[in-house]
């Protein structure tokens, strides 16, 4: 009677996998703390990213615009259908760049013009 004991050397791919979450976390920091307005959204148009910038141009927390549908509540009506157009495009691999649109603030007190590039967004 005995044990029998098969190892592997995972040095390698734990470091690679350190790496890449280092990688991850600098570009969350970046997406963050950006002087730009960045904000994503899922294939069904909820929002998944609402940056410190958009959340202090719009007056709108991230907590409070997560999970939103962007469109139906950030934007109004005149713009919805364009804007939605753009985002389906981005979500189907279709890049815009420079297409501007209002931006409604928390109060309704004034409208945040954007320029925005929408680009897709590849993985999870």
């Amino acid at each position: 009677i005995g044990v029998v004991g098969v190892g592997q050397d995972i040095t390698e791919i734990n470091e690679l996998m350190d790496e890449s979450k280092r990688v991850a976390d600098d570009l969350t920091r970046l997406i963050e703390t950006a002087n730009a307005p960045i904000f994503g959204i899922n294939t069904a148009g909820q929002v998944t990213e609402w940056n410190r910038m958009v959340a202090n141009i719009t007056g709108y927390s991230k907590t409070e615009a997560l999970g939103k549908d962007l469109v139906n509540n950030f934007i109004s009506e005149q713009y919805k259908d364009s804007v939605s157009k753009v985002l389906n495009e981005a979500l189907n691999g279709k890049e815009t760049a420079n297409f501007e649109f209002p931006l409604f603030t928390k109060h309704f007190e004034r409208k945040i013009q954007i320029l925005m590039s929408a680009t897709p967004r590849r993985g999870p």
